[in-house]
C-alpha cells in the first residue's frame, strides 16, 4: 500500500465512526483490521467480546460500494445488530428462518436494487442454490464470517454448517474473505484460515484481556446466599447467571422469582417459543436475570450486563472466556463470580461420558484446567490471558479477588503442603485426591487399613482440618503445579512434579488459602462503580434511562439501540445544552442526534433547573479534579517476597524462592519499590542502563511507560523501565 493512502483511509474511517457510531477513536487493532478490509486482503482477527470486532466490519462496507454479506450463526444477533444499524441509519437486513415469504421477497428487492450495505445470513442459508445466485449476481463488497471459531472442531462451538462456508471462495472467487472471533487458540486459527482457503491472511491478535471485568472465584457456600449477593449491588443491573444442568436452571430461576427478582430460565429443554420470549424479555430490560445453562450467551449483543455469574466451573476456559464476556461489553466495570465446589466435575464427567475415549480425554484436560484455574491464587487476570499465549505487563491490581487481598492465605502453607506432598510420596504416587486427603484426615476405611497406611507417618496429620478443606489444598497444590492428576489408566492419580520435589525440601513456598465459612463481601465493584460514575449525577443519569425506556419501546426495539449506559453516563456528565453539543457525546452519531436531541436535550436541561447544576460541563476539567486513587496496599503474597528484595536478590532469584512465576514476580518488585519507597534500582538494572533510562526521563518527562518505551525503540523491556521509572519517581518525591 502507498504510505501517502493511510491518511486518507484513515481519516474516512474516522468519519464513519463518527457520523454512524458517535465514537472518536478507535479500539485496539480496529484500524488495522477495517484497512485490511479496504485493502482487499484476506483477514483473520482475534478480539476478545467488547473489543469492538463488528466494527471491523461495519464501518469499512460504510466506506466501499457495494454490499457486505456477513455469516453469523444466531438469529437473536442478527436481528441486534441489524435493529442497531438501522436505527444508526445504516441500510442493513437478514434472512433467516423467522422472515416469512414476503418479507424474504421485499430483502430480495433491496439486494437486487442494490439499496443494502449490510446482509446478515445464518449458514445454513449459504448451501440455498438460488440465493447464491442472487448473491452472485449482486454486487459483494466484502464477506466477513463472524463467530469464525465455529467452522473448527478444535473450538469450543463446533458447527457442522460452517464447514460449508468454504464454498463462498469457490463462488466468489474475486471477493475478499475476512474471519472474526473472540477466543481462538494458534490450533484453532490456523484451522478456521485453512477451511475458509483465506489467502495469506492479516492475522490481527487483540489483547486477550478485558480490564474492566472484576473477577472473582469461590467455594460454594451457601450458594443462593452468595448469588443473591452479587445481584443486590446491581439492583438495577442486567446479569447472566449460568448453570451445568437444566434442573439446576429451573431450580436457581424459582428460588430467584421467590426472592422477589425478575427473573427466567434459557436451556436447550425448553421450546424455542418460550426460549425466544425469555431472551427478548432479557434484552429489553423487561426482566433483569437470564438463568442459563451454556446454550446462552454467544447470540446476545446486550452491552450492558453488569454481572455474570458461574454456579459451577465451565468445561473449558475459552467457555469461561467467551461467558464472561457477556459482561460489560460497554467498557463499563462489571463483575463475574465463579461459585465452583461439590460434584461440579463428576456432573460434567457424567456428561461427557458418551463421548469417544479420544475426545473424552481432552474433554477432561480441559475441565482439569479450568478447575486449576479455581485453584491458582494468582492474579485472575493475568491467568486467563497466560492460558491465550500473552502476559501482562503487571498483575491487575484492583480487579480481581486475589489482588484484592480477598483470598486469606494460610501461614503454615508451606508446612502442611509438605504434609501433603510426603503422603502421596509416602502413598507411592499410586492413589486419588480423595483417598489421600481421607489419609491425612485419619479416617479408618478398610482400603486404608488393608493398605497398612494407618502405619504411615503422615497418617492423620491434619485430623483438626474438615476433610473438604484437605481436598481443597490438595486442589490447589495441582492448580500450582506442584502436584498433577494422571488419568492415564483412567482414574485419577496423584503425582509430584518437578516443583512439588523442591517444595519437601523447602526450596519454593506455595499458597494455601484458610477454608471459608462465610461469604465475605468484595470490595471490587464498589471501586469499580466510583470509577464508572465520577461526575455523573446518578439523579440525572436514572431519568435518561427512565426516557431512554419510553423511547425503546415506541421504537420495539431493545434499550440500548437508542443508547447504551456509557452514552446516558457520557450525557449525564456533560449535560448538553444543543445539538452541537449533544453530539460531542459518546455514541451519539447523526442520525441518533436528529432522532432523538430535543427529548433528552429537554430532560437534561429541566433537571439542571430543578437541581441548580450547570450544562456544558467541561468533562477534561471535572476527572482532571477527581481525587487521586488510593494506592492499594501490597497483598500478602507480594509482601512475602519483599525480605528477599531487601537483600538484593535477582526477579528469578525470589520467583524461585517464593514458588511463583517471573511475571507474577516483577509485579512483587514493582510493589516492593512502591511501598519501601526504593530510591536506587541498581540491584536489579545495570548502572549504565539506569544512567540512559533516567536522563530519558528527565529529557522526556513521560506520562506513560510506552512512550519511554517507543524512546528507546522499544530496545528496552517493560520491566527494565518500570524498575528505573519507580525508583525515579520515588527519589522526586
Amino acid at each position: 500500500m502507498d504510505k501517502t493512502e493511510q491518511p486518507t483511509q484513515k481519516v474516512q474511517l474516522a468519519e464513519v465512526l463518527k457520523k454512524y457510531w458517535g465514537y472518536e477513536s478507535f479500539h485496539d487493532l480496529q484500524l488495522p483490521a477495517m484497512s485490511a478490509v479496504l485493502e482487499n486482503r484476506d483477514s483473520l482477527v482475534v478480539l476478545p467480546t467488547g473489543g469492538g470486532k463488528s466494527l471491523c466490519y461495519q464501518a469499512p462496507a460504510m466506506c466501499q460500494d457495494g454490499m457486505a454479506i456477513v455469516v453469523s450463526p444466531l438469529i437473536s444477533l442478527m436481528k441486534d445488530q441489524v435493529d442497531a444499524l438501522n436505527a444508526n441509519g445504516i441500510s442493513a437486513a437478514y434472512i433467516n428462518s423467522t422472515l416469512s415469504n414476503a418479507e424474504k421477497w421485499n430483502v430480495s428487492e433491496k439486494i437486487q436494487s442494490n439499496d443494502l450495505k449490510l446482509l446478515y445470513l445464518a449458514p445454513e442459508r449459504i448451501g440455498a442454490g438460488r440465493l447464491l445466485d442472487m448473491l452472485t449476481a449482486a454486487n459483494v463488497s466484502f464477506i466477513a464470517i463472524d463467530e469464525a471459531h465455529c467452522i473448527s472442531q478444535w473450538g469450543h462451538d463446533f458447527r457442522p454448517h460452517y464447514r460449508e462456508l468454504k464454498q463462498l471462495r469457490d463462488r466468489f472467487q474475486n471477493v475478499n474473505l475476512h474471519a472474526y472471533t473472540a477466543t481462538a487458540t494458534q490450533r484453532v486459527r490456523d484451522d478456521i484460515a485453512q477451511q475458509l482457503g483465506l489467502r495469506d491472511p492479516e492475522v490481527l491478535i487483540g489483547n486477550f484481556d478485558r480490564p474492566n471485568l472484576y473477577y472473582r472465584v469461590a467455594k460454594k457456600n451457601n450458594l443462593l446466599n452468595q448469588i443473591q449477593n452479587v445481584i443486590e449491588r446491581h439492583p438495577k443491573g442486567a446479569g447472566v447467571v449460568y448453570c451445568i444442568s437444566r434442573k439446576e436452571v429451573e431450580r436457581v430461576t424459582l428460588q430467584l422469582q421467590g426472592l422477589g427478582y425478575r427473573a427466567a430460565s434459557y436451556h436447550a429443554g425448553m421450546s424455542d417459543e418460550d426460549r425466544a420470549a425469555n431472551q427478548d424479555a432479557f434484552i429489553k430490560d423487561d426482566i433483569q436475570i437470564i438463568v442459563a445453562t451454556v446454550a446462552f450467551g454467544m447470540g446476545i449483543d446486550k452491552p450492558d450486563v453488569r454481572f455474570v455469574i458461574h454456579t459451577g466451573i465451565p468445561k473449558t476456559i475459552e467457555n469461561y472466556q467467551q461467558e464472561t464476556g457477556r459482561a460489560g461489553r460497554d467498557g463499563l466495570e462489571s463483575e463475574c463470580h465463579l461459585f465452583f465446589g461439590g460434584n461440579d466435575f463428576r456432573t460434567w464427567k457424567m456428561i461427557m461420558s458418551d463421548q469417544p475415549p479420544a475426545v473424552q480425554k481432552v474433554s477432561l484436560a480441559s475441565l482439569q484446567t479450568m478447575l486449576d484455574y479455581c485453584h491458582n491464587i494468582n492474579c485472575r487476570h493475568r491467568s486467563l490471558v497466560q492460558h491465550f499465549g500473552q502476559e501482562l505487563n503487571k498483575d491487575c491490581e484492583t480487579a480481581c479477588d486475589v489482588c484484592m487481598g480477598e483470598v486469606e492465605v494460610i501461614k503454615d502453607s508451606l508446612k502442611i503442603s509438605q504434609m501433603v506432598i510426603s503422603s502421596v510420596y509416602r502413598q507411592q504416587e499410586r492413589y486419588g485426591m480423595t483417598y489421600t486427603s481421607r489419609v491425612l484426615k485419619g479416617a479408618s476405611d478398610e482400603r486404608i487399613i488393608a493398605n497398612n497406611h494407618t502405619e504411615l507417618s503422615t497418617y492423620g496429620l491434619l485430623q483438626e482440618y474438615p476433610l473438604k478443606g484437605i481436598q481443597d489444598w490438595i486442589g490447589q497444590l495441582v492448580g500450582q503445579g506442584f502436584l498433577y492428576q494422571d488419568e492415564s489408566e483412567g482414574f485419577s492419580i496423584l503425582k509430584i512434579t518437578e516443583s512439588g520435589k523442591q517444595l519437601l525440601k523447602g526450596e519454593v513456598t506455595p499458597r494455601l488459602t484458610v477454608p471459608t465459612t462465610t461469604e465475605k463481601k468484595s470490595s471490587g465493584s464498589k471501586a469499580s462503580k466510583t470509577r464508572s460514575m465520577e461526575g455523573v449525577d446518578t439523579g440525572l443519569f436514572e431519568a435518561l434511562r427512565e426516557l431512554r425506556t419510553a423511547k425503546s419501546k415506541e421504537k420495539n426495539v431493545p434499550p440500548y439501540v437508542v443508547f447504551g449506559d456509557a452514552a446516558l453516563i457520557d450525557m449525564a456528565r456533560r449535560c448538553p445544552s444543543n445539538e452541537q453539543k449533544f453530539l460531542e457525546v459518546q455514541g451519539v452519531g447523526q442520525k441518533k442526534c436528529e432522532e432523538y436531541s430535543e427529548a433528552f436535550l429537554g430532560i437534561i436541561q429541566q433537571y439542571c433547573e430543578e437541581k441548580g447544576l450547570p450544562l456544558d460541563v467541561d468533562v477534561d476539567a471535572v476527572l482532571a479534579s477527581s481525587p487521586p486513587r488510593e494506592v492499594r496496599p501490597a497483598s500478602a503474597a507480594s509482601a512475602a517476597s519483599f525480605p528477599f528484595f531487601e537483600q538484593g536478590l535477582s526477579i528469578e532469584e525470589v520467583a524461585e524462592k517464593i514458588g511463583r512465576a517471573r511475571s507474577t514476580t516483577e509485579g512483587y518488585l514493582t510493589d516492593y519499590l512502591r511501598e519501601r519507597k526504593v530510591t536506587d534500582p541498581r540491584p536489579w538494572v545495570e548502572g549504565n542502563l539506569v544512567s540512559q533510562i533516567e536522563s530519558a526521563i528527565e529529557e522526556i518527562r513521560p506520562s506513560r511507560l510506552k512512550l519511554l518505551y517507543l524512546h528507546f525503540e522499544e530496545k528496552i523491556d517493560y520491566t527494565t523501565l518500570k524498575i528505573v521509572s519507580e525508583c525515579y519517581r520515588n527519589r522526586e518525591q
